[in-house]
């Protein structure tokens, strides 16, 4: 197996899937020759086209209808969903899936006994913009909620000199506490649109915890620091957390356990998924879309086409010859978000409190997910898996990778001991996630809109009209796709 290097955005994903461990990574992706059997699992986890086998792999060719009325291009949490909908209410509907998974970012893959997240790890709960839609479509998943665990907090915060507090209004001094409650309470009837979230808050109180804080958790829920995040968009992800209030909770089995859903639901509806099913092109005619040609050079029409894979992908399978200059222009004028997690399995747990552990004043981690600790089950050998979250401001990967680490030693001195294995992921570069940013002119209304300018094209992901926590505003925008197609489904909001 070959590797080119420099497409490695360093997400991890082959070294997750690979069964022989020949695949190691600092934030690049190495196989280790001598141990690699050729499986090609890796080749079927990159999303970047990183691996080059030694032999030529036949061309997965599975069965398609003549024509569809609708076909997805990835299978993310967002297609699946907009795919199960459309089928629900009666549309032939098939899903081009390029990994040899479903769920994109949004979905675990088993490693070492332990369910480890691919990009994101918590659905907020039943109450979130996920559940609700999920609801909606008469999925029924089983949550585990801070109550059931004996929890009342969804975060709590710990900065490195080893100050630790169970909430962040526990840590506030009562006049830095009514100060955020003023700001949170006001934002609520609007923000200006060009002040920051670091800025807004610092008109109400100037106390430098409060303000790292802010950081930390509008760096956890977006990957921007405080200061390139509007302030409306840490209003809504505050009240989208207090929404979901002690109600916070994730799916029993980990996120995967909404994938797995959504995919049964989709084939209980007539709708196809077909893993392992890259699209060359999106087809376009007279400035219509009329459906997708795959990478084994067949074509499948189809009276729509939505595209679940990012931007700089779009502009790729539509070619820009197909694309207005002004709307060429802004897909490749977004601004994206780089950043990282360290996953992590420890013999002893790392805290014992709130899922959440939010670290303002770090160099890079500045929140850790514990899923463990809603669900123990997430690790077959009782191990304590931790998520910890940091920004990427430097190409460096495997320095930025280092930073992280620090601050995991400072914030437990125990680390080290405790420490079973760790896997690093990046995303990065042209990874294929959110390449739109929640930051200035990138945040709500001022999202890509569903509706593309190409007649029959649509947007479904993290790029599509939205605000809130990260994965959590993807359905707000298949809504809004659902809406402009005329298809009804389920209890609408």
């Amino acid at each position: 197996m070959q590797l080119i290097h420099d497409r490695c955005t360093g997400c991890a994903y082959c070294v997750l899937v690979c069964p022989y461990h020949a695949i190691t990574t600092d934030g690049w992706a190495n196989v280790v020759a001598d141990r690699c059997t050729d499986c090609n699992l890796c080749y079927y986890a990159c999303p970047n086209d990183c691996f080059v086998p030694d032999v030529p792999l036949k061309p997965y060719r599975p069965r398609v209808r003549r024509r569809y009325n609708a076909v997805v291009v990835g299978a993310g949490i967002g297609g699946l969903m907009a795919a199960t909908a459309l089928a629900q209410a009666g549309h032939p509907v098939a899903v081009f899936e390029k990994l040899g998974f479903p769920g994109g970012r949004y979905t675990e893959i088993d490693y070492r006994g332990a369910a480890v997240t691919t990009g994101a790890w918590t659905s907020l709960g039943p109450k979130s913009h996920i559940g609700r839609f999920l609801a909606d479509l008469g999925i029924e998943l089983d949550y585990v909620s801070l109550g059931d665990v004996g929890l009342s907090e969804q975060y709590s915060v710990r900065f490195p000199d080893g100050r630790h507090y169970p909430s962040l209004l526990d840590m506030l001094t009562p006049g830095a506490r009514r100060a955020w409650l003023r700001a949170i309470a006001r934002g609520r009837r609007g923000v200006p649109a060009d002040v920051s979230a670091h800025d807004y808050i610092a008109g109400f109180s100037d106390d430098p915890d409060l303000l790292a804080a802010v950081d930390a958790i509008a760096a956890t829920a977006s990957g921007l620091s405080s200061r390139d995040m509007p302030a409306s968009e840490y209003v809504q992800i505050t009240l989208d957390g207090r929404q979901a209030g002690a109600d916070f909770a994730m799916p029993v089995g980990g996120v995967r356990s909404i994938i797995k859903a959504l995919t049964r639901a989709l084939r209980e509806a007539g709708g196809d998924l077909f893993l392992r099913t890259p699209v060359a092109r999106v087809l376009v005619a007279d400035g219509r879309a009329t459906g997708v040609e795959l990478a084994d050079g067949r074509r499948v029409p189809a009276d729509v086409v939505l595209h679940n894979g990012g931007a700089g992908r779009l502009v790729q399978l539509v070619g820009p010859q197909h694309l207005p200059p002004d709307y060429l222009d802004r897909l490749r004028g977004l601004k994206g978000v780089n950043c990282a997690a360290l996953f992590c399995a420890t013999r002893q747990p790392l805290f014992d409190d709130a899922p959440i552990l939010m670290t303002p004043g770090c160099r890079r981690v500045v929140g850790i997910f514990a899923p463990t600790r809603l669900d123990p089950g997430l690790s077959k050998e009782g191990l304590h898996l931790y998520d910890a979250f940091f920004p990427v401001y430097d190409d460096d990967r495997t320095a930025e990778l280092e930073m992280a680490l620090t601050d995991m030693r400072a914030l437990f001195p125990t680390f080290d001991d405790a420490l079973v294995w760790h896997v690093p992921m990046f995303f990065t570069g042209n990874w294929p996630g959110t390449e739109s940013g929640q930051t200035f002119d990138q945040t709500g209304e001022d999202r890509l809109d569903p509706v593309t300018l190409i007649e029959g094209l649509y947007l479904v992901g993290m790029d599509v009209k939205g605000s809130g926590v990260a994965g959590d505003l993807i359905p707000v925008g298949v809504r809004r796709l659902l809406d402009a197609l005329d298809c009804s489904f389920g209890r609408r909001e």
